[in-house]
């Protein structure tokens, strides 16, 4: 069996359990794989910290890519702060088009021609145009194989994946929160047979290294080529899972949009006030999640970041140092991640009760 994540040296994918050499003094190229068989690309900004680095892990917003926006220049402002930065394409977009074990990856049900335009059980590359609007919910499994990437670099000592902050634009933001509430149904500590149950009542789930999201311009809405799906969220504040008011109570959240982004301010209360009810009353309310915008523009998602006059980059890293200032000191701990492999996530466990498997 391959190995799940993979390093690029000397032009080569190596299997070497995750970890990249150093190829310059701020980033390293990465590689690693989903549970069905795709290979992502990404960029890891390793801290001087070592193990005791909280991890920022960027999501794009979909039709882009890592490249698209000045990610770069936020992760490295967060890297001089002492922080570890995970930055990665979404299957489909940037570097991250192939398909690496097509005898897997068409295995499964949502890669089959009812999800997929230009279906043909013998192509190696997936773009991001071949997807029909229900394919991007399983986009979600790609950030569970990014945080399967840094566990293993947890487990090396790269960093500390018990604090975990997100920053998510536009849909990427809503695959974020998607992957939250998975987070809910998982060990902390990868077992041999990895699980999804839903438990938002278990402190030692995998949601317990939520240190806390910064969504730029949420957009409620995730989107294909052709068209869009709004995911499920009435599942998540569902009398059987309570997922929304758990992520509220435990995971502080910074809503941004442009001051002048009427879609942007719309979608954030409409997650804000009515999924999270972040504003009821109740004991402990967490002061550090609210609706903030950015003045005097109307620029969206990833365009909002590397503006001097907008100073996105500074609040992003005030904000991160609140949060990491407020929440105890959680120590690393071994999530035995080279003992397993990523899972698929159970889409119809969190409002996709049609999604297809094997």
């Amino acid at each position: 069996m391959c190995r799940l994540s993979f390093a690029v040296a000397a032009g080569l994918v190596a299997a070497v359990t995750g970890l990249a050499p150093a190829q310059d003094d701020k980033k390293v190229d990465v590689s690693f794989k989903t549970f069905d068989g795709v290979l992502i690309k990404g960029s890891f900004y390793p801290s001087n910290k070592g193990s005791n680095a909280q991890v920022v892990m960027f999501l794009h917003k979909l039709g882009s890519d890592r490249t698209k926006g000045d990610w770069a220049a936020l992760a490295e402002k967060l890297q001089t702060a002492g922080y570890a930065v995970l930055s990665f394409d979404f299957r489909g977009h940037g570097q991250s088009t192939t398909i690496l074990e097509p005898e897997k990856f068409y295995q499964y049900g949502m890669n089959t021609s009812n999800y997929l335009y230009n279906f043909n059980a013998k192509k190696k590359v997936l773009k991001y145009s071949d997807f029909k609007p229900g394919y991007t919910a399983c986009l979600v499994n790609d950030i569970v194989a990014a945080r399967y990437d840094l566990d293993n670099r947890n487990d090396s000592g790269q960093c500390n994946t018990s604090n975990i902050i997100v920053i998510g634009a536009e849909d990427g933001a809503a695959l974020g929160m998607l992957w939250m509430a998975t987070e809910f149904a998982r060990p902390a500590v990868y077992q041999k047979r990895n699980i999804f149950q839903v438990d938002p009542g278990n402190n030692s789930t995998a949601a317990g290294d939520l240190a806390g999201a910064i969504w730029l311009s949420f957009s409620k809405n995730v989107h294909g080529p052709k068209g869009a799906i709004t995911l499920p969220y009435p599942t998540l504040v569902s009398p059987s899972s309570q997922i929304a008011p758990t992520l509220r109570d435990r995971v502080p959240m910074w809503f941004a949009a442009g001051q002048n982004d009427k879609e942007g301010l719309n979608d954030a209360s409409y997650l804000y006030d009515n999924v999270l009810r972040a504003d009821a009353p109740r004991a402990g309310k967490l002061d550090t999640t609210f609706k903030k915008p950015i003045p005097g523009t109307n620029l969206r998602g990833a365009a909002l970041l590397g503006k001097a006059n907008l100073e996105t980059d500074d609040l992003i890293l005030k904000y991160i140092k609140k949060i990491v200032e407020k929440r105890p000191n959680a120590a690393p701990k071994k999530r035995n991640a080279s003992e397993t492999e990523p899972a698929e996530v159970p889409l119809p466990l969190f409002g996709f009760p049609n999604y297809p498997y094997p």
